[in-house]
């Protein structure tokens, strides 16, 4: 190589955002391969090596290498053939079509062979996202880190070699299932298989509503003495989620105080807690739980298998629960919190329920800004019968907070639209009294006799 080429070689070197790791893309079947990815890639990581079941494809960038692997080889071995072909201390594994969420991703100056950052994998399934941890981002010695087979796992190399992981995980979200090509009878068919595989299997037999076989899989992994710890968490999880669908609640409450007292940085103890106690009516207990759950949603879960509500979701069921709980003022802060969120688009049952609290609440400015939206659109001049009933009733309500300059302006403006509308002559004349408009409330009263 030339002195300009190896300058040249150098500076794109330098040039890369992530010039310290290599990025790994494991494609399980040729359908994820996106090649505009996997230049984006090349741009951000010192080096990038995609492993296929195919041949190299044409538009394959130079500076990509490709390696295509055996159907019959395990991903951990092919996983571990690969480091002992890298240059780089860090190497970085991706499945798929996994994104890596930059914004936190880890600094090296943090990073060393007895410290790693974890791997937290993210879902969405409806309105709710499902999160799992793996080690991802590995320290390269040359040797092989990964046991267990199509579930690569680095738990006695890590357990073993006195590794500590951050609190800051690298953070992949993915839409495939991230469990769909492991099997749990060939994974627990070798000695050194993952210990994740009691969880793939447990979290399958939950979902199927096979509680006490699920069960049986978190116990068995909680006797191993070396479990990584959101692994182990996990398991807790996963039990005391058992204990409470089969209606064992002090049980799985005893579970979920364990768990938080261990790692208060979770959310399913949390929501077990809210469901049990929502439950059992002890709508105290279910606002606090919630609350909790709340409190800590924008923070990295330290658990496995954890799962995340919609913020809409969370803000309607805290709502309720405040209201339940007779704390009014906090639910008019969720329901404004959720109608911020969605923009204003929302049913208008939703706005007369934030209209009904806030007049409640004595909330002069918020009223009138609901009662506004409520009725954009309809007022003045497109009121049905129904409308014109709801639109007297808040008057009503509004007329007893005493706030009569805005009702005066709302039927000033009504009977101008509607002169033979009795009921609002009748609403006017009354609130023009009030607002010292005595004037208009003869003129108004002499027609009517």
């Amino acid at each position: 190589m030339t002195d300009q080429a190896i300058a040249t070689s150098e500076t794109e070197v330098s040039n890369k955002v992530i010039p310290w790791a290599e990025l790994v893309l494991f494609i399980s079947d040729m359908k994820y391969l996106n090649m505009n990815r996997v230049r984006n890639l090349s741009d951000i990581f010192h080096k990038v090596s995609v492993l296929a079941p195919a041949g190299t494809p044409e538009e394959l960038p130079e500076d990509v290498q490709w390696k295509q692997y055996h159907p019959e080889s395990s991903r951990a071995e092919i996983w571990n053939n690969q480091l002992k072909t890298t240059d780089k201390e860090w190497v970085l594994f991706i499945e798929d079509d996994e994104e890596i969420k930059f914004t936190d991703f880890p600094q090296p100056e943090v990073l060393n062979e007895k410290l790693w950052a974890p791997a937290l994998i993210n879902r969405e399934e409806g309105e709710r996202v499902n999160q799992f941890y793996q080690i991802r981002l590995v320290y390269n010695t040359g040797e092989a880190v990964f046991q267990g087979r199509n579930l690569p796992d680095c738990t006695h190399y890590i357990t073993s070699n006195g590794i500590e992981l951050l609190n800051t995980p690298v953070q992949l979200d993915r839409s495939s299932q991230l469990f769909e090509n492991v099997d749990p009878n060939v994974e627990f068919s070798i000695a050194s298989y993952a210990p994740q595989t009691y969880l793939v299997e447990g979290h399958r037999y939950f979902k199927e509503g096979k509680y006490n076989y699920a069960a049986a899989q978190y116990r068995q992994l909680l006797k191993a003495k070396k479990l990584l710890p959101f692994d182990r968490l996990a398991a807790v999880n996963g039990l005391a989620s058992c204990m409470a669908e089969r209606f064992k609640w002090a049980n799985a409450l005893s579970l979920t105080e364990q768990s938080l007292q261990a790692e208060s940085l979770q959310n399913i103890p949390n929501l077990i807690e809210y469901r049990i106690y929502q439950l059992k009516q002890q709508w105290d207990k279910a606002f606090e739980a919630l609350s909790r759950y709340h409190e800590s949603l924008e923070l990295h879960t330290r658990s496995s298998f954890d799962v995340k509500l919609s913020e809409e979701e969370t803000l309607i069921n805290l709502a309720d629960l405040a209201l339940k709980s007779d704390q009014r003022e906090r639910a008019s802060e969720y329901l404004n919190e959720f109608f911020k969120i969605k923009n204003g688009d929302v049913d208008p049952s939703f706005v007369k329920k934030l209209l009904v609290l806030c007049i409640d609440l004595h909330d002069k400015s918020k009223s009138e800004f609901y009662f506004t939206r409520l009725f954009e659109g309809r007022y003045p001049d497109q009121l049905d019968q129904e409308g014109k009933e709801d639109l007297n009733d808040f008057m009503s309500l509004f007329m007893k907070n005493e706030w009569y300059e805005f009702v005066y302006n709302i039927y000033n403006e009504l009977f101008d639209e509607h002169p033979d509308e009795d009921e609002f002559r009748r609403r006017l004349i009354v609130v023009s009294m009030k607002t010292n408009r005595l004037e208009q409330a003869r003129r108004l009263a002499a027609k009517v006799a």
